[in-house]
């Protein structure tokens, strides 16, 4: 219930209660979950006009206004709604079962553990024919699938970087959510996956390989046979389609999107949206066949 809320700051203002299933954001898709949102800034209201799963949010006074006569939404007003909304969410996390279902691990007798691999004792399943190497880390709430490779060092489920600066401190954000990585993945040598933050989801498709030193944090969604080159570093909460060719060194900001088959240069510096079938290159990274143009024009 978002009265919960008042454990947190007595200066919360709770309009009216409501109850949610999870948290989120404004442009977060969500099926069938009931979601508490912060809104501070109205340019977010056509988002939050448009999603269907809110059902609470965490506002401030000038926003107030433009929601209050939304039926059944639930409504926190504060000073600081992002700054209260991670609160609450971590209060959620360490004071109650929002987020915690313990669960007895199942790793299957056919997966080959090296002996100085170091598993976290629940919520972690293993498929038949994974191979973990030396020196891997496997945290709670974490899925690998059959014939998966997780080669030496890497670090799967780990929390991310997520800090929330206020007027005087910086909030560190607990990650509550999970790391599925499906059939036939390979991800190499020191790379690091890291686990949602709300009871969302970082996702690996089928096939994909991903190499040595490769950053994928926290609500990242990569499709089918992609193939993510060393050195790549991935935003929070970027979705990548079947078939894509992400180059070394690349690094792509969060939130956006990746369509199917596109093909990220070597060093591209990703800031909105590629299409699917789409090569870019460059920092900031456009189309490759005009970068190639502008490059031959400075010789």
């Amino acid at each position: 219930m978002l009265s919960l809320v008042k454990n947190v700051s007595q200066n919360a203002n709770v309009y009216q209660d409501g109850y949610f299933d999870n948290l989120g954001f404004t442009r977060t898709k969500s099926s069938n979950e009931k979601l508490l949102v912060f809104l501070n800034d109205s340019k977010y209201l056509p988002e939050f006009y448009r999603n269907k799963n809110i059902s609470c949010v965490i506002c401030s006074k000038n926003i107030f206004d433009a929601i209050k006569d939304i039926d059944n939404m639930g409504i926190c007003i504060t000073d600081e709604p992002k700054e209260l909304f991670y609160k609450f969410h971590n209060y959620l996390f360490e004071n109650t079962n929002f987020y915690k279902k313990k669960l007895k691990n199942q790793i299957d007798d056919t997966a080959q553990i090296h002996p100085t691999a170091y598993i976290e004792d629940h919520n972690v399943i293993i498929k038949k024919g994974a191979v973990i190497e030396a020196n891997v880390t496997i945290l709670n709430n974490v899925y690998i699938g059959e014939n998966t490779i997780i080669r030496a060092g890497t670090v799967i489920g780990s929390e991310g970087f997520q800090f929330i600066r206020t007027k005087n401190d910086i909030i560190s954000v607990k990650h509550a959510g999970k790391v599925i990585i499906h059939n036939d993945v390979e991800v190499q040598a020191n790379s690091c996956v890291c686990k949602g933050v709300f009871n969302d989801i970082t996702e690996i498709g089928e096939k994909t390989k991903i190499d040595n030193l490769v950053h994928i944090p926290h609500g990242v969604k990569i499709g089918k046979r992609c193939l993510i080159v060393a050195n790549a570093m991935i935003g929070g909460y970027v979705t990548i389609g079947d078939d894509v060719w992400i180059g070394p060194s690349s690094s792509i900001v969060n939130s956006i999107d990746i369509g199917d088959q596109a093909d990220i240069k070597i060093g591209a510096v990703v800031t909105k949206n590629v299409e699917s079938g789409q090569s870019v290159s460059g920092n900031f990274a456009i189309e490759h066949s005009k970068f190639i143009n502008f490059i031959k024009s400075i010789r």
